[in-house]
């Protein structure tokens, strides 16, 4: 079993990448939904540009539509580079996935158009593909982003996830981090290395894309976080620096915690390191009493179910 190695994007130059490149193919994938990150992607989608040059070989926005037609979104990020692909995962048919929305099925479909359409030739092993999200402030992005996470994959780790400093984190502090330390068994004690575990900015190869299991919402970053420790791969925590983004609501704070604990438990049982008796299940509904500001009783009930599919490499 290979630890998790620590590394710093300062490590890395583009330079150096360059001219180790080789034949090899670097993809970057920005996600979005509907316009809420429209003010910020168009200035991120320039810095990688400008930024990489030599070394990118192609942008992706992997957007999903909240309207009818081209949205504000898309028009402003062709209009800011005009070669960027734009994926519409509202239309993108995949054999076993239906209409449903989250973050991990946008990024599935993504890679599932990635395989179909722009390989062109090149082995799923030799195409590193780095997913970014859209909503980092800007004072905090940068190219050291993609070349970080690239100059790990280069040096030969399957999967490379970004950590960074951050200012609140309140999910990976008080959820993530505890609930990782909770069972300990061989395979995944290596969980507790990653310094921010539910980073979205990631990357690896196509391979290693199209060899986990995607979930839909919430689980993400920790579905696929367990499988490349059950996977045996070589894996890298990135340093990129200083981070941060528009906090959540107490809320959507709730449902990413319940949606990171179904997550974990469900992997366990899928794993065989957990099991449940006496027609005991994993619930499909947040639910919380509480008192709010005015001293008054309040209820919230909340379906968070989510889909869990199957390696894309079964599907190819």
């Amino acid at each position: 079993m290979h630890p998790i190695q620590h590394l710093e994007a300062s490590a890395y130059s583009l330079d150096d990448l360059i001219s180790r490149k080789q034949h090899r193919k670097i993809f970057v994938v920005f996600s979005t939904c509907g316009e809420r990150e429209c003010d910020l992607i168009c200035d991120k989608v320039r810095r990688i540009r400008a930024g990489t040059i030599g070394l990118v070989d192609k942008m992706f926005l992997s957007h999903r539509r909240e309207g009818e037609g081209r949205d504000r979104t898309e028009k402003r990020v062709h209009s800011a580079d005009p070669d960027i692909e734009i994926l519409i995962n509202n239309t993108t048919p995949v054999p076993d996935m239906e209409e449903e929305k989250g973050k991990g099925s946008d990024m599935r479909r993504a890679l599932f158009q990635i395989n179909q359409e722009y390989m062109n030739g090149t082995s799923s092993t030799d195409i590193i593909v780095v997913f970014l999200d859209a909503d980092v402030l800007p004072e905090f992005f940068g190219a050291h982003f993609v070349i970080g996470l690239v100059g790990a994959v280069m040096d030969g780790y399957d999967f490379a996830k970004a950590s960074f400093w951050r200012a609140m984190g309140r999910v990976k502090k008080y959820v993530a981090q505890p609930l990782f330390s909770l069972i300990d068994h061989p395979k995944i004690g290596k969980l507790t290395d990653f310094a921010y575990p539910l980073s979205g900015e990631v990357a690896g190869t196509l391979d290693f894309f199209n060899s986990v299991n995607f979930w839909q919402l919430y689980g993400i970053e920790t579905g696929i976080n367990i499988d490349s420790c059950f996977g045996g791969y070589r894996i890298a925590d990135v340093n990129l620096g200083l981070y941060d983004h528009k906090h959540q609501s107490d809320l959507n704070i709730q449902k990413m915690a319940f949606g990171i604990i179904r997550t974990f438990f469900y992997q366990l049982i899928d794993n065989g390191i957990l099991h449940l008796d006496n027609d005991a299940k994993i619930g499909d509904i947040f639910r919380a009493n509480y008192i709010d500001e005015n001293g008054e009783r309040k209820f919230i009930e909340c379906s968070l179910s989510e889909k869990k599919y199957q390696p894309l490499k079964k599907i190819l």
